[in-house]
C-alpha cells in the first residue's frame, strides 16, 4: 500500500499544435492527497472566518432566533419595570387626588360613616392593643424627630445644585383679583379663593404637565399641573377646562375658565392651592394675587 502512494506519475504539458512540452510535473498519489487536504483546509477556514466576522452569520440556521430570544427577554424585562412605575405612578396620583378633593378614607371618616349609620353590618372594628398603640407612639416620635433633625441639619442651597426652597422658585399669579379667603389649615382650607370677574382665563403659575383634569362633585371642574421642584398646583371650580391630562403647559399659559362650578362654591372664583413635597402650603407667601 505505501509503495502504491508513493509510486511516481509524470504529467506533461504539451502545446495543441506542435506538441512541443511546455511543462512536466512529477506527481505521486500521496503529493495529491496532500495538496487537496490543505486545499480543503484554507477553503473551510476561509468559510469560518466570513462566518464569525462578517453579518453572515446571521444567515446561520439557530443564530438568528438565539439573538431574537435575548433581545425580546431585555424588552420583556423593560416593559415590566416600566409598568411597575407607571402603576406606582398611577398609584401615587390617585391617592393625592383623594386626598385634595377630601375623598381620603381615613379612620376618623369610617368612624364618623359608622355612627351616621353608612356601614352595614354587626361587626364592629377590633380596638387596638396596647402593644400597638405603644408601636404608633414610638413610630410618630421617631418621624417627628426624624423631620426636625432633617430641617435642622439642611444646609441653604447653593448655586448649581438641585435643591431650591420654594422661595427662590418663580411662580405666575394664575388670576388677578381680591382674596376672599385665606389659607386655613385649621379650616381643612388649603388653598386661597381669588375673586375674579367671570370668563377670566385661569393661567399656570408654573410649567408643567396635567395630571388631573376632571370634575368632582365638590370642587367641579378641577384640573392640576406637576411642577418641577416636587411642586403641584391645583386650580378649582372652574367653568371650564382648556387642557387634558398629559398635556405640557407653560407659565402663564390659559389652562381654564374662571367659574362657580362645585358644591363648596358659592360665586365664580378661583380655588387656587399649591402642594410642596407633599404638604399644602400657603400660595400668598409665594404668589402676589
Amino acid at each position: 500500500m505505501k509503495s502504491t502512494f508513493r509510486e511516481g506519475y509524470q504529467l506533461v504539458v504539451r502545446g495543441a499544435h506542435d506538441y512541443q512540452e511546455l511543462a512536466t510535473y512529477n506527481l505521486t498519489p500521496l503529493n495529491i492527497y496532500i495538496g487537496l487536504s490543505t486545499l480543503f483546509l484554507l477553503a473551510g477556514g476561509l468559510v469560518f472566518l466570513l462566518i464569525v466576522f462578517t453579518p453572515l452569520k446571521e444567515y446561520v440556521p439557530g443564530y438568528g432566533d438565539v439573538i431574537e430570544r435575548r433581545e425580546m427577554a431585555e424588552l420583556e424585562e423593560n416593559v415590566a419595570e416600566l409598568m411597575d412605575l407607571v402603576e406606582g405612578q398611577n398609584l401615587y396620583i390617585e391617592n393625592l387626588k383623594r386626598t385634595v378633593l377630601g375623598e381620603a378614607v381615613t379612620a376618623d371618616s369610617i368612624e364618623a360613616q359608622s355612627a351616621a349609620g353608612g356601614i352595614a353590618g354587626d361587626v364592629a372594628p377590633l380596638p387596638p392593643s396596647a402593644e400597638e398603640l405603644r408601636l404608633r407612639e414610638e413610630l410618630e416620635r421617631q418621624r417627628a424627630g426624624q423631620r426636625e433633625a432633617s430641617v435642622a441639619a439642611a444646609p441653604p442651597p447653593t448655586s448649581g445644585s438641585n435643591a431650591v426652597s420654594l422661595a427662590q422658585v418663580y411662580l405666575v399669579a394664575p388670576v388677578h383679583g381680591e382674596v376672599s379667603a385665606g389659607f386655613n389649615l385649621a379650616t381643612d382650607h388649603t388653598g386661597v379663593d381669588i375673586l375674579a370677574p367671570q370668563n377670566t382665563a385661569i393661567k399656570a403659575t408654573r410649567a408643567g404637565i396635567v395630571f388631573l383634569s376632571e370634575f368632582s362633585n365638590a370642587n367641579g371642574n378641577v384640573i392640576g399641573i406637576q411642577h418641577d421642584n416636587n411642586l403641584i398646583s391645583f386650580y378649582k371650580h372652574n367653568s371650564s377646562l382648556l387642557k387634558q391630562v398629559g398635556d405640557r403647559v407653560q407659565a402663564g399659559e390659559a389652562i381654564a375658565i374662571i367659574g362657580n362650578t362645585g358644591t363648596q362654591s358659592t360665586g365664580p372664583h378661583l380655588h387656587f392651592e399649591l402642594w410642596h413635597e407633599g404638604r399644602a402650603v400657603d400660595p400668598t407667601a409665594f404668589v402676589s394675587f
